[in-house]
């Protein structure tokens, strides 16, 4: 960044963006999966990464739309990837499957929505500082 400290929500945007990386991977193991999910995750992988790439380059405030939409994305994984599922889901409650057909979900489910919490905090902070 030109000029610039490593601001907190830089750190954030590239905690967030590792960690849809980590969801991408984490949703191979899972039984319902859908090409939209896996999709939506890596244009969410591409947005953080280009909010650190022209924030690290520019040191100005454009990337701050690129961190929105890196959390649009991320909260429309998470609706995305939960509708496949739902069924299984009724099912183990009602004690006719086994925990284990939605664990692998359930894992990836809270490192999506860790990655969307962190992706919202990072969004409201910026990458870079205001210049006065």
């Amino acid at each position: 960044m030109k000029n610039n400290k490593i601001t907190l929500g830089f750190v954030l945007t590239a905690v967030s963006t590792v960690l849809a990386i980590v969801c991408a991977f984490l949703y191979k193991s899972v039984v319902q999966q859908t090409s939209t999910t896996y999709t939506l995750l890596i244009f969410a992988a591409i947005a953080g990464a280009a909010a650190l790439i022209l924030a690290f380059v520019l040191g100005k405030e454009i990337p701050n739309l690129f961190l929105i939409a890196h959390a649009v994305l991320l909260m429309a994984v998470i609706g995305v990837s939960i509708a496949p599922v739902v069924n299984d889901m009724g099912l183990v409650f009602a004690g006719l499957y086994q925990m284990d057909i939605i664990n692998a979900y359930i894992t990836f489910a809270i490192f999506a929505c860790i990655a969307w919490l962190v992706s919202v905090v990072a969004s409201f902070l910026g990458v870079t500082k205001k210049e006065a």
